[in-house]
């Protein structure tokens, strides 16, 4: 991932800033106090560094800070599947567009990939983007996990350490499986003595889906029998034949509908509706006549209904729910007191699966071990050869490998950076190395371990403070090997090191109408000759010649 595009709106002295990038080498001078530090600042903003209202140029009520990626085909995509994994919906061929907002009412904003994000999230998505090397800032190389991933590229032990990671990862799962497994057994033996008892007293019970409800309904027939009993003989005296009763009187009234329909053909089809009602009451005197007969008030009958609903209510008060869930649970606890049978198989076998893999493990770990152990010593003299010629000559370094209690995910040993200056014991580097040393160092070992990076732009800042013009020449050589596979941002004051870049921009202060303004110019040919002329000083003519031939790459050829 490259950045192609800055914009940086009402930052310190910046009012608007919106420039540029291609990949390569892109170098950035300009005079001291000119402003180069805002760049570096607004860079950092992005990666998610902590913001303050006095960032905010003089005037205005926020500053902005947008930098837009691009993906690159071949690389990012293991980076676009975890951003989506993240929920951010980006794809290889659109720009990632990353904003940090200061308000000037202290909220700030920031947003990736068009969302409004935490800060703290911001920082963690755009970690492995830029990596800073500074006076004050050394974003990788005090990383013990980045050191680790570049030393064992160098020993060629990436795949072997990537199998080490991925059998811890699966010794990790199957650990926690057979934990999870014994928790679950010994849940089981707790609470084998109160299951066993809840089965065999549902089991007992005989308890049926909607029982409940007829019973419910069969002690009210039983509770209100002799009222019911009246009710339906009353029902069945109203729709019976004796002289004077309903249904006899419609009888009588028929009898007059017949002679009617004689007479007029209409009523025949008023008779036919007529006896069917009368069948309709005749029916249901038949059917109170018969339910009267059913009805019985049994007092025993009462007492067992009822007895049976205190059985059901008591289980749901025990067990909660209803007969239906009750029945449920009941049949899941039987499972799980059938499955209690194979528990002692199924521990074994993952305890003999667990045992196999982390002897596997064991052995994998050892390999990488082998390979780190043997790549060390040839690994260290090519770091004090690399940093040799970049003015720290007779500098030692070596890697710290300490065997850890238990195999990680790394590995048996953890590994660390050394470095010792004459006569000095080791240390680790960030202890004793000056901010410039650490960016050279940073220099020299990310060219040993390229194709290993998973960082694709670089800021070096400062990085030539305080060297010669031959170390600085070095420096240039080296960066130009790390412009092939990475995007390399160097802010420099050495014309040797800026003319290395691929392209050149010059960071400018100006005074216009009593005010301050920052700039950032993109140079061409002509007027990078110019720029390379000034940082050299001296005889005019003679810095404009030497401008040429270090534009022109001869300079080489002197050293």
């Amino acid at each position: 991932m490259y950045l192609t595009r800055l914009r940086i709106k009402d930052l310190a002295l910046v009012s608007l800033i919106d420039v540029e990038f291609p990949k390569g080498i892109v170098a950035i001078t300009g005079e001291t106090g000119a402003g180069k530090s805002t760049v570096m600042g607004s860079i950092q903003l992005l990666l998610g560094e902590r913001a303050d209202i006095s960032q905010i140029r003089h005037g205005c009520d926020k500053a902005v800070v947008e930098g837009v990626f691009e993906f690159e085909k071949g690389v990012d995509e293991e980076r676009i599947a975890s951003l989506a994994e993240e929920g951010f919906e980006v794809s290889i061929t659109e720009p990632l567009i990353v904003r940090r907002e200061i308000n000037s009412n202290g909220r700030g904003a920031a947003f990736f990939a068009d969302r409004l994000i935490g800060v703290k999230k911001l920082g963690e998505l755009m970690a492995e983007t830029v990596d800073i090397h500074s006076q004050n800032a050394q974003q990788s190389l005090t990383k013990r996990n980045w050191q680790r991933r570049s030393f064992d590229h160098f020993a060629g032990a990436e795949k072997q350490a990537g199998e080490v990671q991925a059998l811890y990862t699966e010794c990790k799962a199957l650990r926690e499986e057979l934990e999870e497994h014994r928790s679950r057994e010994r849940e089981l033996l707790r609470r084998e003595e109160l299951w066993r008892f809840q089965v065999e007293e549902v089991d007992k019970a005989r308890l049926k889906e909607g029982e409940e409800e007829e019973l419910l309904e069969r002690e009210k027939s039983l509770s209100h029998a002799e009222e019911i009993r009246e009710l339906l003989f009353s029902l069945e005296s109203g729709l019976g034949d004796e002289e004077g009763s309903p249904l006899s009187l419609l009888k009588q009234t028929n009898r007059s509908l017949r002679q009617l329909s004689g007479l007029y053909a209409p009523a025949e089809e008023w008779e036919e509706k007529f006896l069917e009602i009368i069948g309709a009451l005749e029916e249901l005197g038949s059917d109170a006549s018969r339910a009267t007969d059913k009805i019985n008030a049994d007092p025993g009958e009462l007492a067992m209904v009822q007895e049976r609903l205190e059985l059901i209510e008591t289980l749901k008060k025990k067990y909660g729910g209803g007969v239906k869930e009750i029945l449920e649970e009941t049949e899941d606890i039987k499972s799980r007191l059938q499955e209690g049978g194979s528990f002692d198989e199924r521990r074994e076998k993952l305890e003999k699966a667990l045992s196999e893999l982390q002897e596997k493990l064991k052995e994998s770990a050892k390999k990488l071990s082998r390979a780190r152990a043997k790549a060390a010593p040839a690994f260290s003299k090519a770091v004090e050869a690399e940093i040799a010629p970049l003015g720290m000559s007779g500098m030692r370094f070596k890697v710290e490998m300490e065997k850890q209690e238990e195999i990680q995910s790394t590995g048996c040993e953890s590994v660390e950076y050394m470095i010792a200056n004459v006569g000095q014991p080791f240390m680790p580097l960030q202890k004793i190395a000056s901010g410039g040393e650490l960016s050279r160092l940073t220099l020299a070992l990310k060219c040993l371990s390229l194709g290993g990076n998973a960082v694709q732009i670089l800021f070096f800042d400062e990085i030539d403070s305080g060297i010669s013009a031959t170390v600085a020449a070095s420096i240039g050589k080296r960066m130009r090997l790390l412009g092939r596979e990475h995007q390399v941002f160097v802010i420099t004051h050495m014309p040797i090191i800026a003319a290395c870049g691929d392209v050149q921009y010059s960071v400018e202060k100006s005074v216009e109408n009593n005010d301050s303004f920052v700039r950032i110019n993109p140079l061409d040919k002509n007027s990078r000759k110019a720029e390379l002329a000034r940082m050299l000083g001296g005889n005019e003519k003679e810095a404009q010649s030497y401008a040429a031939k270090l534009l022109s790459k001869n300079w080489e050829e002197d050293l």
